[in-house]
């Protein structure tokens, strides 16, 4: 029984996938249309691809700072008992929907402004890593404010034009 040597144990492949790049978000039309016919019925408002990449983008600065974004339908469940303010995203394809069904009923009666996007493998990967999420709140800051503000608004406008 002698020592094996570490390259005879891994062959390339197993390190190419443990050092591989991460998969990258998409709003490309045809695969977010693609990921759009995937969502489950109750995924309303449901961002447009434009919207979409404004939600992505300021989850990744959201995800730079410090207790400015919760992750998990625990946590993001207790920043809304708190009456924090915030924004709150929903993964769009979430099966059981029974599992975070009550979070838009919860977001309306608190005037949250809450939106669907398609995957929740994209919604993870917005954070920065590769587990999926299915439901993310974002808190304002300032070193995001305007991008915070503005899509905030366009939520609002979202909710009533569903209304």
């Amino acid at each position: 029984m002698g020592k094996r040597n570490l390259d005879e144990t891994m062959n390339e492949s197993a390190v190419s996938e443990t050092n591989g790049d991460a998969p990258a978000l998409t709003t490309e039309k045809d695969e977010y249309q693609a990921l759009c016919e995937l969502v489950n019925p109750i995924a309303q408002p449901l961002a447009s691809r434009k919207l979409a990449k404004k939600v992505y983008k300021l989850i990744k600065k959201a995800a730079s700072g410090e207790k400015t974004l919760r992750e998990g339908i625990k946590d993001v469940q207790k920043e809304l008992r708190r009456n924090e303010k915030g924004i709150c995203v929903l993964a769009g394809n979430v099966s059981p929907i029974d599992v975070y069904s009550h979070i838009p009923a919860i977001c309306e009666e608190k005037e949250i402004p809450y939106v669907y996007i398609p995957s929740r493998e994209q919604l993870g990967l917005a954070v920065g890593h590769r587990r999926p999420s299915i439901l993310i709140f974002i808190k304002p800051s300032g070193d995001y404010q305007e991008l915070y503000d503005e899509v905030a608004e366009t939520l609002r406008h979202l909710a009533v034009e569903a209304a």
